[in-house]
């Protein structure tokens, strides 16, 4: 950002690189290298092209393959990569795996499911307390 402000300013010729560099705070050749480099340092262009190179390998297996499954692909093709860039990258990219829901069997359906039985008979009233007990299970 601060580079971008002497730029800016030297091409006005309004006052001297050496001059802001040093009112500003940074090196005279740490400006020339950011300009010589065109404004990216190297993560940013080493980002860049590991980019390219996941969406490589992304298309290339099958399923939509998630951050384990490409970096250990990178990591077979390329410098060893941490497992947190490969995910900030695929991130920034917009590719994202394929998560399948796990599948649980909750219940057994049967031909015909065997009805409770009725031991009350439908008869709800009772001549003395606690000798009937009844429950609605929807």
């Amino acid at each position: 950002m601060i580079y971008a402000a002497i730029a800016d300013w030297a091409t006005d010729s309004e006052y001297p690189v050496s001059f802001m560099c040093a009112h500003l705070g940074v090196s005279r050749s740490g400006y020339y290298r950011w300009r010589t480099t065109g404004g990216q340092c190297d993560r940013d262009r080493t980002d860049a092209a590991l980019t390219t190179l996941i969406r490589q390998i992304h298309a290339s297996l099958r399923g939509d393959p998630g951050v384990r499954r490409v970096w250990a692909e990178l990591a077979a093709r390329a410098p060893a990569v941490a497992h947190k860039r490969v995910w900030r990258l695929m991130k920034a990219a917009g590719l994202q795996g394929r998560h399948p829901q796990a599948w649980r069997r909750t219940t057994v359906a049967d031909a015909r499911p065997v009805d409770a039985p009725d031991l009350i008979g439908q008869d709800f009233t009772a001549e003395q307390p606690d000798t009937r007990w009844c429950a609605d299970i929807a």
